[in-house]
């Protein structure tokens, strides 16, 4: 299967994984076997049906992250950089959108921890040992197929959903509009990178803590549900 941008950023964490349970966990999300998938507030709940047989499984995906309180901070960057936004209407990833998160250690895209947190936290009802079991790694798959064709759900892996971030952007959008009528209002960043659009990397240069870091929440260990 074609691997788009995002999905190659996920390669360092799937090589972790034992290649035959990878081989089956590929075959078993290309199947449609993940079903049922439902945020708790902590990870995503998801059944995955065995191929062949009237099994199904219970898996529990932990979040790689907390940024449900973020969402606000997300829905202003896509609002500064509308080229970003229409790259997700367009099916595809922005490249310069993608290598800001991976810069900022922006947890939608994985981490050097993030193998490690799916192994401690990760369950699924199967026999197998491994946490990373063919289940786990089925439904893992589901989720980053999703995102590489659908930027925005990326998010969902660190709890905010793509409807309510779209619904943020609209009102941040609004904002920064009136924000640029109103006489004397200076706080809007003005344009300076390519074509015009809002530079990132020009917004961070005088910061003394990098705007992501700021917010960037820190993962606390959990326990398994």
């Amino acid at each position: 299967m074609k691997r788009g941008p995002y999905a190659s950023r996920w390669e360092p964490v799937l090589v972790e994984v034992d290649s035959s349970h990878l081989r089956a966990a590929t075959r078993l999300a290309m199947s449609g076997a993940v079903r049922a998938t439902a945020w708790d507030g902590a990870g995503w709940r998801a059944v995955v049906e065995r191929s062949g047989t009237r099994r199904a499984f219970d898996v529990w995906l932990p979040k790689l992250a907390d940024y449900a309180g973020h969402a606000r901070d997300v829905a202003r960057w896509l609002a500064l950089r509308p080229d970003w936004l229409a790259a997700h209407y367009a099916g595809e990833w922005d490249e310069s959108f993608l290598e800001f998160l991976s810069a900022h250690q922006v947890e939608v895209v994985p981490t050097g921890e993030t193998a490690a947190r799916l192994r401690a936290l990760s369950t699924c009802t199967c026999e197998e040992m491994d946490p990373l079991c063919p289940h786990v790694v089925a439904v893992l798959l589901a989720f980053i197929w999703e995102a590489d064709t659908c930027p925005l759900a990326a998010f969902r892996l660190v709890g905010i959903e793509v409807d309510q971030l779209l619904d943020l952007v609209q009102e941040e959008t609004a904002a920064l509009a009136g924000d640029a009528g109103a006489p004397g209002h200076t706080d809007v960043p003005e344009a300076g990178g390519r074509d015009g659009a809002w530079s990132p990397e020009e917004w961070c240069k005088d910061a003394p803590v990098r705007p992501l870091g700021r917010m960037r929440p820190i993962v606390r260990c959990e326990i398994r549900p």
